[in-house]
């Protein structure tokens, strides 16, 4: 995990530069041979990188497991893709509206110049909030990794997707979301949505899976960019 370290993007969607998988690694004890055998990842969900603020994105239940528990407990969470991980630490949660600030840890053994460089160059990858409401109909995209660990391929790359707004805004007790109507998958949460003509602009952040009640139809919602920029603000302040 050498921060020193640039993933290169070429030619690739913005929304797919843009994401990464958030993944837990631990050791592992082999009982036979009475040692560690090399960590283990186990990816869990997925975030994406926000430029101008320069934080992480992902959903609150994608890392909740991770507050207030001791890395000895349940393991380091890293971020990455392309084979490539990074250790981030959770700066923010908020619960009512499913988001979580992630920031990366920065390595003891590189100076805080380099460190800067690799900031200011994971971030050059990142992704825009809108400032609107698409319309019904509108043509969106979303990247991430669904199912996990097990539909993850050699290249560690992101899985990409397609669909169109079905509502335009629904307003709950506590969130603005945006309905998507389009094929997802467990693993997608915090996956970010893009408009398809503009796909470095975020309108949410992928929320949920269909539910039962539903009868498992591929409608899913997305956290509001309202929201999203709500937290990265704060965690920009």
């Amino acid at each position: 995990m050498n921060q020193s370290s640039h993933i290169q993007q070429i030619n690739i969607l913005p929304v797919c530069a843009g994401v990464r998988a958030v993944g837990l690694v631990r050791p592992r004890f082999d009982p036979i041979q009475q040692g560690f055998l090399p960590p283990q990842l186990d990816v869990i969900g997925t975030a994406f990188l926000l430029k101008g603020y320069e934080v992480i994105i992902t959903c609150e239940h994608v890392v909740r497991d991770f507050v207030n528990n001791p890395t000895e407990i349940i393991g380091m969470l890293v971020i990455g893709k392309q084979g490539i991980y990074f250790p981030v630490s959770i700066d923010s949660t908020d619960f009512a509206h499913d988001l979580a600030i992630l920031r990366f840890r920065k390595n003891p053994n590189i100076t805080d110049e380099k460190f800067k460089e690799f900031l200011g160059n994971e971030f050059s990858t990142g992704l825009e909030l809108t400032d609107r409401y698409p319309d019904v109909s509108t043509k969106v995209g979303y990247a991430g990794y669904p199912m996990g660990t097990q539909l993850l391929n050699q290249k560690h790359d992101p899985t990409y997707s397609e669909g169109v707004v079905g509502i335009k805004l629904c307003e709950t007790d506590i969130r603005k979301e945006i309905r998507i109507t389009g094929p997802v998958a467990g693993g997608f949460s915090g996956s970010p949505i893009v408009l398809k003509e503009s796909p470095q602009k975020v309108i949410a952040a992928l929320a949920n899976s269909p539910t039962k009640e539903a009868g498992d139809a591929n409608i899913f919602s997305g956290i509001s960019w309202e929201h999203i920029k709500a937290i990265a603000t704060l965690a920009k302040s």
